[in-house]
């Protein structure tokens, strides 16, 4: 038997920061309307999974096709994914680091596929278990960010970018927002989203409110209102089946938060919304 054994101590240590994963999303065919231009505070990765597509990234016009993948640094100015090739789906990553590519903090580096084949079995098990949501897809989702970007800087190195402590509350609020934009119907608490956000509640009440203008419940109860308002004026969904389907406690309660951001009732709103010609769908 012939036994080779192997140093993992590395000579030289990575110094590339923790990564934190913010967000994730699969995308098919062509978007419903044209983004505007527009930058994020984070890292944001975009794989195409098949298709073509274009976009316009720093006043340059890119074209990706199936296996290629675009980094966009934070504040890296933008417009949305033009497919130009159907079927298109592609991979999009969020990504918390204080890390760029291409030594440009508001740059952008667009990586081939032949280029970045040490990454792709990383991306595809991410796209699959994003897919898929098995148990404890998320935990592995975050796992594989942190893997993708070592393997990332295989390919490209990466340069080192502090993250000041505002972009970083930014960062914290943006991820908050964004979960209660995907699960406003669902029973939300103050407490739950302090563990999701893994920050103190009574901070994070005091980031978002600087940040957004708002508490993360004021913001949670306008989502809900805001689409309670286009189910009165588009439907004839019961007022009561509208407040259970939004997560209100109860129909008193959605009432009076509906009269209180609106000044009317709900059946006044629809009522008026009739009177103004909304013919309802469903």
């Amino acid at each position: 038997m012939i036994t080779h054994h192997f140093d993992v101590e590395p000579k030289q240590p990575c110094q590339l920061p923790s990564v934190q994963l913010l967000h994730a999303s699969i995308h098919h065919g062509s978007p419903t309307a044209r983004c505007d231009l527009h930058s994020h505070i984070f890292t944001e990765l975009l794989y195409i999974l098949q298709g073509s597509c274009r976009l316009d990234v720093d006043d340059q016009q890119v074209e990706l096709h199936a296996g290629d993948l675009l980094v966009l640094n934070p504040q890296c100015p933008h417009y949305g994914v033009q497919p130009i090739r159907e079927p298109f789906s592609m991979l999009c990553i969020n990504l918390c680091c204080a890390c760029c590519v291409g030594g440009q903090p508001a740059g952008y580096l667009v990586l081939s596929s032949r280029t970045i084949q040490p990454l792709e079995p990383y991306l595809r098990l991410f796209f699959q278990e994003l897919q898929q949501h098995s148990d404890y897809f998320d935990e592995v989702c975050r796992q594989l960010a942190g893997l993708i970007l070592l393997q990332l800087n295989r390919v490209c190195p990466l340069s080192q970018a502090s993250i000041p402590s505002s972009r970083k509350s930014a960062l914290e609020c943006a991820r908050v927002r964004q979960y209660i934009d995907e699960h406003f119907a669902q029973p939300i608490t103050l407490d739950q989203l302090a563990r999701y956000a893994g920050l103190n509640k009574y901070y994070l009440v005091h980031v978002f409110n600087r940040e957004m203008g708002c508490s993360p419940i004021s913001y949670l109860i306008e989502r809900r209102i805001s689409e309670s308002k286009r189910l009165l004026a588009a439907t004839r969904i019961p007022v009561q089946q509208i407040s259970r389907q939004l997560g209100f406690s109860s129909p008193s309660y959605f009432s009076q938060s509906f009269r209180r951001a609106t000044g009317f009732s709900p059946a006044e709103f629809r009522r008026q919304a009739r009177d103004a010609g909304s013919e309802p769908t469903e």
